[in-house]
């Protein structure tokens, strides 16, 4: 590293380890040193009889080779019948001289040599055969072949990363050689890799790559004009996403069209129906209607279908229709169908499903102990099967929880940290809640003008759904005819997880404005949550009591005793979530009422 920098030396052997075993092989007969090149292929370590298939000499001279690399140290016997390299440097360096084309022949005649034997490796196959295929033509079709048996093996294995190793280069065979697939079927072939790939990326928690994978397949199926090939591709997606694929508040109409289609004149069998089915409640907009009734039938036809996994896929796609605070009874019965289907199978994605959604449950109950303990039973199954992606969006409750006690500034370190690492991984873009979080914590500190080109830009991605924060930052700013301008663009606020953040914003924005209708529209509307904390079952930020909001629009609208009842309740929802700066805000509103107010019960 010295003396070739980190990059070298960590890519090839150093030069001077690198002549020192030339030196040292040199010594041998030329005979014996092919041998050795043959079995540094085939890897750290090998077995006697794919060698002596493999070897273009006779077998007698091929053992004598070997022989004389057990006798010079070079090789070990780890068990009979298997050859192993004393050093990895030793492999590399016999490897390292060969040229590519040596190199390709050796590996072909390797992974062929593999199937021949009835070798059950898929994994050396496929890694011979690909290496193989980039000079040996016809070798790709069944490097692509053993490619895709790898592919589930590593998968089985909870090693997507190797699987989509696997894949990236069987897709660049199908592009590289197009005239090595021409017996076969190409454009189902590429539609089934990807397919394979979206399942693998999933798995790392790379939502955002899989669903690009997932768009190419299905660019494939259109441009071929092939029903059979839209529907494969659009059944790819077979693993459950605790968050929505698409973009906030996004839909995609041509999915729509082209899935409905699919689903009414072409007769897919009832698996087929059923991932059609989920995949267009993914691509109705959040707002239409039919796209919880949508995500019921998959549900139901899962269960005609009798595949559990296929079950639990369909359940969590409807939980992300369904929000535990405004259907809570809907939404526990449901996460005890999914909790049956981790029961019932050995499987990590849906049994940390389950823990996350119990802990949704305990979040919406303020029950923050309880919620902890299922969060680290969900940690503990990404950690032992590697569920990345899972991991990390876990962690979000870590920048919540700072948030409900007052750690502001902890808060948003921890919510940036957790946002750039999901980003990095491609689960999912969460700039925007970054940045609701930000303005939410930046009002509650009175300094909300400070982030104002934050909430600027994200009122730019998603306007005019976050029309109260908006209106709120540059009312801050003192440029005042503008907040009015924002705040009369208001529309309904979707009824999604960050509902009772953004209505509870709508209504300190309508109180600064003095905007005693939408006051009454807000208090009407939060009314059914006052026992939450705003936003906390999402696991990922949390604004404040509703109660304190309720409570603020009651004294607004000349309700004071409406008013004292629910600062009472805020102050019970703070003490549960252990949040000083919420139990003051609360009790500093109760000594402001009036004296008559806080003396009278409430009628």
């Amino acid at each position: 590293m010295a003396g070739e920098g980190e990059q070298q030396a960590l890519a090839r052997i150093p030069q001077g380890v690198q002549d020192v075993l030339r030196r040292r092989l040199a010594l041998l007969a030329p005979t014996v040193t092919a041998g050795l090149r043959l079995a540094a292929v085939a890897g750290r370590e090998a077995p006697v009889a794919l060698l002596v298939h493999a070897a273009d000499s006779d077998p007698d001279q091929l053992l004598d080779a070997l022989d004389t690399g057990i006798t010079a140290g070079l090789l070990t016997e780890p068990r009979p019948g298997t050859l192993r390299f004393s050093h990895a440097l030793v492999r590399d360096a016999l490897e390292a001289d060969l040229t590519r084309l040596r190199l390709a022949r050796m590996y072909s005649r390797l992974g062929r040599s593999l199937i021949a034997l009835g070798s059950d490796d898929v994994a050396a196959t496929a890694h011979h055969l690909l290496r193989a295929a980039a000079v040996v033509t016809a070798d790709a079709g069944p490097a692509v072949h053993h490619a895709r048996l790898a592919c589930e093996q590593a998968v089985r294995r909870y090693a997507p990363q190797n699987a989509e190793a696997l894949l990236d280069t069987a897709l660049g065979l199908l592009t590289d050689q197009p005239a090595a697939f021409a017996d076969q079927d190409p454009a189902l072939l590429r539609v089934m890799l990807l397919g394979q790939l979206v399942d693998c990326r999933i798995r790392m928690g790379a939502v955002v790559p899989a669903r690009d994978a997932q768009q190419q397949a299905v660019r494939v199926a259109r441009a071929e004009g092939r029903a059979d090939l839209l529907t494969a591709a659009y059944t790819t997606w077979t693993e459950p996403t605790p968050w929505r694929v698409r973009p906030y508040a996004a839909c995609d109409p041509e999915a729509v069209e082209e899935l409905t289609n699919l689903l009414e004149n072409h007769d897919p069998d009832d698996r087929q129906r059923c991932l059609l089915l989920d995949q267009l409640a993914d691509a109705l907009d959040d707002t239409d209607p039919r796209a919880v009734t949508v995500a019921r039938q998959a549900v139901e036809l899962s269960k005609t279908v009798g595949d559990p996994r296929l079950r639990g896929l369909t359940l969590t796609s409807l939980l992300r229709r369904i929000d535990c605070e405004l259907e809570p009874a809907a939404y526990l019965e449901l996460h005890e169908e999914l909790a049956e289907v981790a029961a019932s199978q050995d499987s990590p994605e849906y049994s940390w499903m389950s823990a996350y959604t119990a802990a949704r449950i305990a979040a919406a109950r303020n029950d923050p102990a309880q919620m902890e303990r299922c969060l680290l039973r969900a940690d503990e199954i990404a950690r032992t099967y590697e569920l990345r992606g899972a991991f990390a969006i876990a962690q979000l409750r870590r920048p919540m929880v700072a948030m409900a006690q007052g750690r502001f500034g902890e808060a948003e370190q921890d919510l940036a940290s957790a946002v750039a690492e999901l980003r990095a991984r491609g689960a999912v873009d969460l700039s925007g809640l970054a940045g609701l979080a930000a303005g939410c914590i930046r009002l509650q500190q009175d300094r909300l003008a400070e982030v104002l080109p934050v909430v600027l830009a994200v009122w730019e991605q998603y306007q005019p759904l976050n029309e109260a924060l908006t209106a709120l930052a540059l009312l801050a700013a003192h440029r005042t005819e503008e907040a009015r301008e924002v705040f009369a663009r208001r529309v309904p606020i979707r009824r999604d997880f960050v509902y009772s953040i953004l209505t509870a914003l709508r209504g300190i924005a309508a109180i600064a404005f003095g905007d005693r209708q939408a006051a009454a529209e807000v208090y009407r509307d939060l009314l059914p949550f006052q026992g939450l904390a705003g936003g906390a079952s999402s696991l990922s930020l949390v604004f404040r009591p509703v109660a304190q909001t309720l409570g603020e629009l009651a004294q607004f609208l000349g309700h004071a005793q409406d008013a004292q009842r629910h600062y009472r309740e805020a102050a019970r929802v703070a003490a549960a979530w252990d949040s000083p700066h919420w139990s003051d805000a609360a009790q500093a509103a109760l000594a402001r009422l009036p004296q008559a107010a806080r003396q009278r019960p409430h009628g």
